[in-house]
């Protein structure tokens, strides 16, 4: 295990507590940070313990002190552009994410690494399923709900561990060492934090940072960015999303799928992949039910109900458009109208969407406009489209009943969600559980 002394642990979210249960298992000196007065972390339940069991303090009460730390283990959410931190990085303390600060304790487990800017979530799950599928012992986790640090805190042995990672992480990695890597997609993401998408594509590239020639690189081609890596050591393979080799679309059918359209299918040809680079046995046969058989991922594009012939559909991790358009595009060769409820948090005053929707104007029928941009969107697509500000989601789904709305309504935000909701799972969660109060479904 390592032997490191002070270690802080700054941000108190769902990492930030398993990094702490981490440190406290290490027997570390131990710090927790986090923003407001310790006195109110007891408004939330799953910080009482915290509290009990370790030096608290708040983000303002321990900024003269970050610079003695040994090393400072930092929620994705804070930049390394923060004060303190750029003090104590100029002091020679090392800033790390949760994912560099579990792996050093498992490293011996072989990583699989996937990011991007769009799918990494599902395509993370097929992964882990599917070598669950062939009998392996499977950790799923990172950036998709299940902290890496869960992994050296329960001990466990596994085969392999398959962990999400988005570029805030891969920011701070020194050691993290992915056996294979996926590169799913770079478009335009986080502007908030980015000045520019290169920006934003060399984090995510920082994934390769300690890849070698005897390890595997999968890449979409949806990603201006390749030069930057075409020099970089790991062996790889491209895909690109609706022209997969005919290795893989002669072999295998979609038609029994339960997860529709061709981002779907690019999906799972990246798991193919990952899965035949580790010649797991009977691989055709077990893949072929496996896409049968996989249910999909909760919040994406996600079938919920059906009540008088409309169809309600939650993709509420959408926070781009290009993941809008994605959704968009799943219901092309559907004859039933489509409406789209978009809407969030404002991310930057540069973001526009009509060009990236002009497209798919004769698609689709209305726009519901929601959250902190309700009045900006309506205002810019107006002119070009039929937009109802909805506000917010139990507006439109009133809306829906009482105009007897049919077809398909999809909830594709293309914003954050920090507006109305403490985050994506959340806003999502509201969605199917306000669409079944509404709907008496």
């Amino acid at each position: 295990m390592s032997k490191i002394n002070k270690v802080a642990i700054f941000g108190m979210g769902k990492s930030g507590k398993s990094a702490v249960e981490l440190a406290k298992k290490m027997k570390q000196d131990l710090y927790a940070i986090n923003r407001g007065p310790v006195e109110s972390w007891y408004e939330s339940e799953k910080l009482d313990s915290l509290i009990e069991s370790c030096s608290c303090y708040s983000e303002d009460d321990f900024a003269e002190h970050f610079h003695k730390m040994d090393e400072i283990v930092v929620s994705p959410g804070i930049p390394t552009t923060h004060p303190a931190l750029k003090q104590a990085v100029a002091k020679g303390v090392k800033i790390l994410s949760e994912i560099e600060y579990a792996y050093r304790e498992v490293r011996d487990i072989p990583v699989i690494a996937i990011t991007g800017s769009n799918g990494k979530t599902t395509t993370t799950t097929m992964i882990a399923e599917a070598l669950k599928k062939a009998g392996k012992k499977v950790f799923c986790g990172g950036n998709i709900g299940v902290p890496y640090c869960d992994l050296p805190i329960s001990g466990e042995k596994v085969d392999f561990a398959v962990i999400e990672v988005s570029s805030f992480q891969l920011e701070t990695i020194h050691e993290f060492h992915p056996h294979i890597g996926l590169i799913l997609n770079i478009v335009p993401n986080h502007s908030e934090r980015y000045d520019a998408v290169h920006d934003y594509a060399r984090a995510k590239f920082n994934m390769l940072k300690n890849m070698t020639s005897e390890d595997h690189l999968i890449l979409g081609l949806e990603n201006a960015y390749l030069k930057d890596i075409e020099k970089s050591l790991p062996q790889k393979d491209f895909f690109s999303k609706g022209h997969l080799p005919e290795s893989f679309t002669k072999i295998f059918s979609f038609k029994d799928a339960k997860v529709k359209g061709e981002h779907n299918e690019a999906n799972f040809y990246a798991a193919y992949k990952v899965l035949e680079l580790l010649e797991i046995n009977n691989l055709q046969k077990l893949f072929q039910q496996f896409i049968n058989e996989f249910p999909g991922v909760s919040h994406r594009l996600e079938y919920v109900l059906t009540k008088n012939n409309l169809n309600l559909y939650n993709d509420a991790k959408s926070t781009n458009v290009e993941a809008t358009i994605t959704a968009i595009k799943a219901f092309k060769d559907s004859q039933d109208d489509f409406y789209l409820i978009m809407g969030g948090k404002l991310r930057n005053e540069s973001d526009r969407f009509l060009d990236s929707l002009m497209p798919f104007k004769k698609q689709i029928k209305m726009i519901f406009t929601i959250g902190e941009v309700t009045d900006r969107l309506y205002e810019e697509l107006k002119g070009e489209f039929k937009v109802e500000k909805g506000q917010d989601l139990k507006t439109v789904f009133n809306y829906a009943k009482t105009h007897n709305l049919q077809g398909n309504l999809v909830f594709s935000p293309s914003f954050p969600s920090f507006d109305q909701f403490k985050n994506y799972v959340d806003r999502g969660e509201k969605f199917k559980a306000w669409a079944r109060e509404i709907f008496g479904a």
